[in-house]
C-alpha cells in the first residue's frame, strides 16, 4: 500500500513539474563503469580512457589535469562516443602538454549529461616514464639521479655537483628549493632526443635541458658535469624569480647558468676571445633571445652573458647580487640596477668593458663603434648551428651540430649552446 502511494505521489509531482514548464528531475546518477590503467606511449605521451553510463545522454566530458610541482591547472576535451553509455579517450601528446620523464600528473574527469547531472571523479595520478631503458635511481637528499649503464661512482659525482650548485646558487639568489629535483642521465645525445622538449632539427642534438621546474636531462657526450651545473642553476633561478612582476632578462638567466660552469665550453671560449681581441662584443641591449638563437652569435651570447654576471658578482659581492635578483619583484632591469648598484644598463656595460680593457661605448646618441657588431659564426673556425624554439625561454640546450652529433672544424670539436624553455599548454 505504501509503495503504491509513493509511486502515485511521484507521478503527481512529475506531472505538476511538467505542467509548470519545468523539466522532470533525473533520478539516475552518472556512473563510472571502468577506468583502465593509464597507457604509457613514450615518446608520444600517454593515453587515458574512461567508460561512463547514465540514464540521460552524456554530452560534456573534460579531463582536468595538472603537472607537478608547479604546472597550472589545465583541461582538454577527449574523443567520446555518443549516447547514454560511452567511452572517452585522451592522448596527452606534446601538442597538448609536454611531459618530462618522471613527471607526475594529477587528473580527474568532469562529466555532465543532458539532465544537468554532473560528476567529478576522485583525483588520480600517474607518472610518465621513458621506458626504453632500465633506470637505476640514486638519491642524495632531495636530489635523485636516474641513470643506466653508468657506474655508481659517476652517479655519486653527479649528485655531488648538483648539490654544490643548488646550495651555492640558492644562497646567491636568496631562495630555497622546496621540492625534489630529478636528473636523468642519458648515455648519448641520440638517446636523449626523444625525451627533450621543443622542436628538434636534423643535425642538432640537445646535450642538456631543463624540461620542468624539477627536472633536467643531461647527456654524457661531452663535459656533462658542466651541463649538470648549468641546468641546476636554471632550476634555482626559476625558483628565485617565480611570481615576480619584473621579467628577468634572458642574458641574466643564462649568464647565471654559464657562470655556474667551471669553464666555458670550446665554442663559447673561442667566440669570446675573438670578440675581445677585435672589440666586437655584443651591445648589452642586444643580449636577448635573437642573439641566443642566431647561428653567428650563440656562443658569444652565452660567454658574454656569463662574463657580465661574473663581473657583477665578483666586483660587488653576493649580497648585492641577491638584492638585484630580488629587485625584479617590482622593477625593470634599469630600475633594479639603479636601485642596487646605482647605474643603468649603459653604466654596467661601460664598467664591464673597462674591466676587460676595452674602450667605452658612446651613450646618449645610441652610437657605438662599428667594431661592436657581432662576429660571424665562421670566423676563426667557429661553427654554429641553430635550432627551433620550444614553448618559452629558460632551459638551456647544449647542442652539437652534425649527423654524428659532433661538428669537427680545424680538428676541434665545436660544441655550442642553445637555450629553450618548455612550458605546459592548456
Amino acid at each position: 500500500m505504501k509503495t503504491r502511494l509513493g509511486l502515485a505521489l511521484a507521478l503527481v509531482f512529475v506531472a505538476s513539474a511538467a505542467a509548470m514548464g519545468r523539466p522532470a528531475p533525473a533520478f539516475a546518477d552518472i556512473e563510472v563503469r571502468s577506468q583502465p590503467p593509464v597507457q604509457n606511449l613514450f615518446p608520444n605521451g600517454v593515453r587515458l580512457t574512461i567508460f561512463l553510463a547514465s540514464n540521460a545522454e552524456i554530452r560534456n566530458v573534460r579531463l582536468a589535469y595538472r603537472v607537478l610541482p608547479a604546472g597550472p591547472p589545465s583541461s582538454t576535451r577527449p574523443q567520446c562516443s555518443s549516447g547514454t553509455q560511452i567511452n572517452c579517450t585522451v592522448n596527452l601528446t606534446k601538442d597538448i602538454v609536454y611531459l618530462a620523464p618522471g613527471a607526475e600528473v594529477r587528473y580527474s574527469w568532469e562529466v555532465e549529461d543532458a539532465a544537468g547531472q554532473k560528476l567529478t571523479t576522485p583525483e588520480s595520478s600517474f607518472t610518465y616514464q621513458d621506458d626504453r631503458f632500465q633506470w637505476e635511481p640514486a638519491a642524495g637528499g632531495d636530489i635523485t639521479a636516474y641513470a643506466y649503464l653508468v657506474d655508481s661512482q659517476t652517479v655519486q659525482t653527479v649528485l655531488r655537483v648538483a648539490r654544490e650548485t643548488m646550495d651555492r646558487f640558492s644562497a646567491l639568489e636568496g631562495t630555497q628549493i622546496d621540492f625534489p629535483v630529478k636528473i636523468w642521465v642519458y648515455q648519448t645525445a641520440n638517446d636523449l632526443q626523444p625525451a627533450a622538449a621543443g622542436d628538434r632539427r636534423d643535425g642538432v642534438h640537445a646535450l642538456g635541458q631543463q624540461v620542468a621546474d624539477d627536472t633536467i636531462l643531461v647527456s654524457r657526450d661531452t663535459d656533462f658535469l658542466n651541463i649538470v651545473r648549468h641546468e641546476m642553476a636554471h632550476i634555482v633561478t626559476d625558483r628565485a624569480t617565480r611570481g615576480q612582476i619584473g621579467v628577468l632578462p634572458i642574458w641574466i638567466n643564462e649568464g647565471l647558468s654559464t657562470y655556474a660552469q667551471s669553464r666555458l665550453i670550446p665554442g663559447e671560449e673561442q667566440a669570446f676571445d675573438l670578440a675581445l681581441r677585435t672589440n666586437r662584443m655584443l651591445p648589452i641591449t642586444s643580449l636577448n633571445a635573437s642573439t641566443r638563437d642566431a647561428a653567428g652569435t650563440v656562443g658569444l651570447f652565452y660567454a658574454q652573458s656569463g662574463s657580465i654576471v661574473r663581473y657583477l658578482i665578483e666586483k660587488y659581492g653576493d649580497a648585492k647580487f641577491g638584492q638585484f635578483i630580488a629587485a625584479f619583484k617590482d622593477e625593470t632591469t634599469n630600475g633594479a640596477l639603479a636601485k642596487v648598484y646605482g647605474f643603468d644598463l649603459l653604466g654596467l656595460e661601460q664598467e664591464w668593458r673597462r674591466s676587460l680593457g676595452l674602450p667605452p661605448v658612446s651613450g646618449g646618441d645610441g652610437q657605438r663603434p662599428a667594431a661592436t657588431s657581432a662576429p660571424s659564426g665562421d670566423q676563426d673556425g667557429q661553427a654554429t648551428a641553430p635550432e627551433g624554439k620550444g614553448g618559452g625561454s629558460s632551459s638551456l640546450f647544449l647542442i652539437v651540430a652534425g649527423v654524428a652529433g659532433v661538428l669537427l672544424i680545424g680538428g676541434a670539436g665545436a660544441y655550442l649552446l642553445w637555450s629553450m624553455r618548455a612550458k605546459p599548454s592548456a
